[in-house]
């Protein structure tokens, strides 16, 4: 049952009602439409700052690595540089039979066969492993792996045991790497690769073509 309090609400609410002109409820009808409009607005240009700003820190982002890349990049061209000066002939580090190159994949030591080994074989002299010493710092400084990569020249192999050039020439990149990894490389970052005659620095057959394609290459190795 209702109360006289109720009975008196509801009383004054259908009185309200009823003072209410249909022109006055079409302009509510209207405002509230408006007004339902401008939150879709509002809502769709928030979304749409919300995307831009997300653009924005990529972009960000995009710009500091882009940053960053070109100041490791021209460090590493400095340092580089350096390097290559120093290892050149008449430069501080410079070591007889030995030359520091570029290569596809990096820096490489380039030292002559006949620095490191007698006629068909594969044991290093004594001269060898002192050139060897003297590169020993620098290929740990410089590489986090290194490849030590075997060539030889064009003459085919008549008179050893190894039959060709590419088998004496991945037997001599693994004495090498040998005696890398018992100067102090872990044996999981010294690697080896063997080209024969495949793979020559200079074309020809002239002697000294040949004597400068009997070599052996340590790559430095960033990966």
């Amino acid at each position: 049952m209702l109360t006289m309090r109720s009975t008196l609400a509801l009383a004054a609410m259908f009185t309200m009602a009823a003072c209410v002109s249909p022109e006055e409820h079409r302009r509510a009808l209207g405002a509230n439409q408006a007004l339902k409009a401008e939150i879709a607005s509002l809502t769709a240009a928030q979304h749409a700052i919300s995307l831009e700003n997300e653009r924005l820190r990529g972009e960000l982002d995009r710009l500091g690595k882009q940053a960053a890349d070109a100041d490791w990049i021209r460090e590493q061209k400095d340092k580089l540089d350096k390097l290559l000066s120093q290892y050149q002939s008449g430069g501080t580090g410079a070591v007889d039979g030995v030359e520091l190159v570029r290569t596809s994949e990096g820096l490489a030591f380039r030292v002559l066969g006949g620095v490191l080994f007698a006629p068909g074989r594969i044991e290093i002299s004594e001269q060898g492993k002192q050139t060897l010493g003297k590169l020993i710092a620098t290929l740990k400084q410089e590489g986090k792996r290194v490849r030590v990569d075997g060539h030889t020249d064009d003459t085919p192999i008549k008179n050893s045991r190894w039959g060709t050039n590419l088998r004496l020439s991945a037997e001599r990149a693994l004495a090498v790497a040998d005696f890398l990894v018992q100067s102090g490389f872990a044996a999981d970052q010294v690697g080896v690769g063997g080209y024969g005659e495949y793979r020559p620095t200079i074309t020809g057959s002239t002697e000294d073509a040949r004597q400068q394609n009997r070599r052996v290459e340590i790559l430095m190795l960033d990966r």
